[in-house]
């Protein structure tokens, strides 16, 4: 599994992260509750799936994550053993997961508007000292149920840590674990910028 998921740490320069962070905070009241695409693209509200708030229009910061990010695509698809593809779109969005916020085992890829999905990123920009506790991402690989021995032998758990990011294949099976925030303010939040790079 360690091979199929690659983490790089202190990937925006300080300024930049800052930026990243005061970005999401300014737009605070824009955020929604996040939402699940199920079958035939019907986004809907589950909160027995997944919990958390998202921002979609992010225009004003779009171009500094998706420079950066493509930047580093060659040398992340060659440590992951991927071929290279043509990116037809960079879906990006801010998901904000407070107190008792989670997401459950899902993939990121799938049937209708997500089925172009090739490779996923998680980046990590939140307050320090890090006023939040769980939250990890858990990974488990190129499987169906997550409760499955192969999922188990094979899972792993990333902390979210500042300023660092994951790459993974979209079609990978993922969780984001309860995340704790006693304040529950939104400034104390588990922030990640996700992408998706569509073929």
């Amino acid at each position: 599994m360690t091979d199929s998921v690659l983490l790089l740490e202190e990937f925006f320069a300080p300024a930049e992260m800052a930026a990243l962070w005061a970005y999401a905070m300014g737009r605070e009241a824009d955020f929604v509750a996040s939402e699940v695409i199920g079958a035939a693209d019907q986004a809907r509200h589950d909160t027995d799936f997944r919990r958390s708030r998202v921002l979609f229009d992010i225009a004003g910061i779009y171009p500094l994550v998706s420079d950066r990010v493509m930047s580093v695509l060659p040398h992340v698809l060659g440590r992951l053993g991927l071929e290279p593809f043509d990116i037809r779109e960079l879906e990006l969005q801010i998901t904000a997961s407070n107190d008792s916020d989670w997401f459950k085992a899902h993939h990121d890829s799938g049937h209708g508007v997500v089925s172009s999905r090739q490779l996923t990123f998680v980046y990590y920009c939140h307050r320090e000292p890090r006023p939040f506790t769980g939250g990890q991402l858990k990974m488990y690989g190129d499987v169906n149920d997550a409760d499955g021995p192969e999922a188990q032998r094979g899972a792993l758990t990333i902390t979210p840590k500042q300023n660092s990011i994951v790459f993974f294949p979209s079609h990978y099976l993922h969780e984001v674990l309860p995340t704790e925030c006693a304040s529950r303010r939104f400034a104390d939040s588990r922030l990640t910028y996700n992408g998706w790079f569509h073929r």
